[in-house]
């Protein structure tokens, strides 16, 4: 039987390039993320502001009325998508500590975009 790999931001980042690619599938993602950070809002308040702008910034992206530039949507894109893995570095079933990897993710895109980011909340 095999095993299941756990998913790293760099793989996230490589399935971010097909979603992206295929825009119809990023409103599945993007509501399944929105979801997901309802349910665990208080493990994510350190970063609750950034994933929120994520979501805005990629449904402004898809409606074509904000442009991105590709580097920042992937960084962006990859964020949910590992947000949204329940099996990745550190798997979100272990208490207390299964979404502090997903939080670390979520910061240091922010922090990688934060022009873009300053930028679409103007």
């Amino acid at each position: 039987m095999p095993t299941k790999t756990a998913l790293t931001f760099e793989r996230a980042m490589t399935r971010a390039e097909s979603y992206v690619g295929r825009k119809e599938k990023l409103p599945w993602l993007l509501d399944k993320a929105a979801r997901k950070a309802e349910h665990h809002y208080l493990s994510l308040l350190a970063s609750w502001e950034s994933f929120q702008v994520f979501i805005r910034l990629t449904r402004c992206w898809l409606g074509n009325t904000y442009a991105v530039p590709v580097q920042s949507n992937l960084m962006v894109v990859g964020a949910v998508i590992y947000f949204v893995s329940s099996f990745d570095l550190v798997p979100d079933a272990v208490p207390v500590l299964g979404l502090v990897d997903d939080v670390w993710v979520i910061n240091s895109a922010a922090r990688a975009n934060v022009r873009v980011i300053s930028s679409f909340r103007n």
